[in-house]
């Protein structure tokens, strides 16, 4: 029986990991770069705006968790209308993420608009600093929720553990 049992364990390990792969190869359009990239939640509405079917990201509900590749040096060069990216906002103390809708490259700078947005910003080469590439929103709710009720599910996991350990114990009395 317990030979099964390892068989077992292995199996459901491998499967885990070839899960966890596979969703990081496509959040990340099949490059799994981690070094420059990170997940960021959009807590906002600005970007919630009207479909539009000609750019790759198209629109990014609230609660959507997006992938970002961080812009470094010349990278910033093949940003191209349309895209998304990522900006800071000293008035948030965060980044700001809308879309490129023009680009001065004598001036060096993006014309950016959030899709649910009338007003526009203006960000410099060197301010811009990610730019999303994929936008994932039920993994974004699921962290949402997760962050908003933390303590409700360390307790239900703390819970748990204790009934796991109470049964436990009564198995092991119930035998003797």
């Amino acid at each position: 029986m317990e030979a099964r049992s390892k068989l077992i364990a292995v199996v459901v390990v491998i499967v885990a990991v070839a899960a966890s792969a596979t969703a990081v190869l496509m959040v990340f359009n099949k490059s799994a770069d981690l070094v420059n990239s990170e997940f960021r939640v959009i807590v906002t509405g600005s970007m919630d705006g009207e479909p539009r079917t000609e750019y790759e990201i198209e629109t990014i509900p609230v609660n959507s968790l997006v992938a970002v590749h961080k812009l470094k040096g010349d990278a910033v060069e093949d940003v191209k209308v349309g895209d998304v990216i990522g900006f800071y906002s000293p008035s948030l103390n965060g980044n700001i993420y809308h879309r490129v809708i023009s680009i001065d490259p004598g001036s060096r700078t993006f014309t950016t608009k959030g899709d649910a947005n009338t007003t526009m910003e203006y960000v410099g080469f060197d301010e811009a600093n990610g730019i999303v590439v994929n936008v994932n929103h039920p993994a974004g709710e699921v962290v949402a929720f997760v962050k908003a009720n933390i303590l409700y599910l360390v307790i239900i996991v703390v819970l748990f553990f204790v009934m796991v350990s109470a049964v436990s114990s009564l198995i092991r009395l119930w035998k003797e």
